[in-house]
């Protein structure tokens, strides 16, 4: 395993370059944990807005505030105050795994017929310990603080295993697979139906993956079919804002009143009274 050690260096070389190489290592591993807790921290921020906005996943939900727990609780270690510190973390640990688990169990509880959590984590595969300690968390004294960072840690495995390897493909480049499937085609006859893919995302985006796959792609012919496709997307762009800007002009013609043609008769703007005027008091019609 590679340690950053020169070994070809003499004895007493060797030891301050072991010593140096140690620091350095040191050194880098605390930036790795610094980048990695802003990240974290990142991510459990994101997830407190969608929960916010409402049907979070409660798989997401737990697994941002079981995160949310480990990082007070490094960042309480850290602090001046960890002793004093410590029963709220403690209870940080407790809310968020209680709220993971019977959250989990309540979503697979029967309506027509209760079953106890047991049966019901059994039937999941969830381990019967950490119901156990749900019950402790809730109704006893809280556990031990040692007891409820291991707890979390398996909680989060398990969740990962359970739920996020379980999910599809991430579909955010689904845009980039399809201008992919349009270039990789050379059937003329279905370049049509793939071009209307491009419909499901705003053309800002469909230039942009296509201006990223032409830097991507080698070969010339590559960057023929890219700058074709930016041209006809272009153009079908513009062909749009033709036509609409068009049937609203042709709207505005058929709504525009006839002045010309109105009928005196109808016209009940300013005019000579007809008459002898007789001056009537206020009120009277």
């Amino acid at each position: 395993m590679y340690t950053g050690i020169d070994t070809n260096a003499t004895e007493a070389k060797g030891h301050s370059g072991h010593s140096e190489g140690s620091i350095n290592i040191q050194n880098q591993q605390i930036l790795d944990d610094q980048e990695t807790q802003k990240r974290q921290h990142k991510a459990v921020a994101r997830v407190s807005m969608w929960m916010q906005r409402g049907n979070c996943p409660h798989m997401v939900e737990s697994t941002a505030l079981l995160m949310a727990a480990m990082l007070s609780d490094k960042e309480a270690a850290a602090g001046e105050n960890a002793a004093s510190s410590a029963y709220a973390i403690r209870a940080a640990y407790s809310a968020a795994f209680s709220r993971f688990v019977t959250g989990l169990l309540d979503g697979h509880q029967d309506k027509q017929r209760k079953q106890s959590m047991y049966s019901i984590a059994k039937t999941i595969g969830l381990p019967a310990t950490f119901v156990e300690l749900r019950h402790q968390s809730t109704h006893e004294q809280l556990p031990s603080l040692a007891k409820l960072r291991t707890a979390a840690k398996k909680a989060l495995l398990w969740i990962w295993d359970y739920y996020w390897q379980q999910l599809g493909e991430d579909n955010s480049d689904a845009c980039r697979k399809a201008v992919l499937r349009y270039l990789s085609e050379g059937d003329e006859s279905k370049l049509a139906a793939l071009f209307q893919e491009f419909e499901r995302w705003p053309p800002e985006r469909v230039l942009k993956t296509v201006q990223e796959v032409k830097g991507s792609l080698p070969g010339n012919q590559a960057f023929l079919k890219c700058a074709e496709l930016m041209q006809r997307l272009r153009e079908s762009e513009e062909d749009k804002k033709s036509s609409k800007s068009g049937t609203a002009d042709t709207t505005m013609k058929d709504t525009e009143p006839d002045t010309g043609e109105a009928d005196e008769e109808d016209d009940f703007g300013w005019s000579q009274f007809k008459g002898t005027w007789k001056p009537k008091p206020i009120g009277i019609v």
